[in-house]
């Protein structure tokens, strides 16, 4: 599909959604993916971990679960300073990363529904490898396969003209409509980070998430 073609989608979308529209935004252009499937693997298990900390998993079973999976190297340093952290004042953290793992595991075809009107489900846990079983990932990363750039570059163009949207209404101070559609500023913007992760070679930190 031609880069125009996914703009004029992505522009009805999210204005049937309850969104300001910017038909000046740059288009997508050439992309690429450039992570592996088995880096999508290890990235949305890692961040699958940490989330189910800030939901009241131990975070010293979750670090040791890592381990029995060979994936402590694949942790960011700030993952592996949430978990090791005995002081749970940061508890939370990673609670609105749910959304993150939920896009992540869209890409994976985990499940097939990534709306920009919906939030994950509330059985998403029982989609990934039991944590408090010990349970080991084997059987999940066989179930997985990615994505095509065709299929997920509609979510990403998508998730980009909402993001512009979204800062043009805080920058101008705009009053936000009442949609029952439009979901929270941070699941938007965490299912970008996800998907731009992808098309980049930066860390998952530093993806760049710019908007003009």
């Amino acid at each position: 599909m031609e880069p125009e073609t996914i703009r004029k989608q992505s522009l009805s979308k999210a204005k049937k959604l309850g969104y300001p529209i910017n038909p000046e935004l740059p288009l997508l252009g050439d992309i690429e993916i450039r992570r592996s499937q088995e880096e999508l693997l290890d990235r949305m298990l890692c961040l699958f971990t940490c989330v189910a900390c800030s939901f009241g998993f131990p975070k010293q079973l979750g670090w040791s679960w890592l381990a029995q999976e060979g994936l402590l190297e694949r942790v960011t340093p700030d993952e592996s300073l949430y978990l090791r952290n005995k002081d749970n004042s940061d508890l939370d953290k990673y609670a609105p990363h749910v959304e993150t793992v939920w896009t992540l595991a869209w890409i994976g075809k985990v499940h097939d529904t990534l709306e920009f009107n919906q939030t994950c489900t509330n059985d998403m846990v029982n989609l990934f490898p039991n944590l408090k079983a010990s349970a080991s990932s084997e059987r999940f990363r066989h179930q997985c396969q990615m994505r095509s750039v065709e299929e997920i570059a509609p979510k990403l163009d998508l998730a980009y003209c909402i993001h512009w949207a979204i800062q043009h209404e805080t920058e101008n101070k705009l009053e936000l409509p009442k949609k029952p559609k439009r979901l929270r500023p941070y699941i938007l913007i965490n299912r970008r980070h996800a998907l731009e992760w992808l098309f980049c070679e930066e860390p998952w930190d530093e993806v760049p998430m710019d908007i003009d």
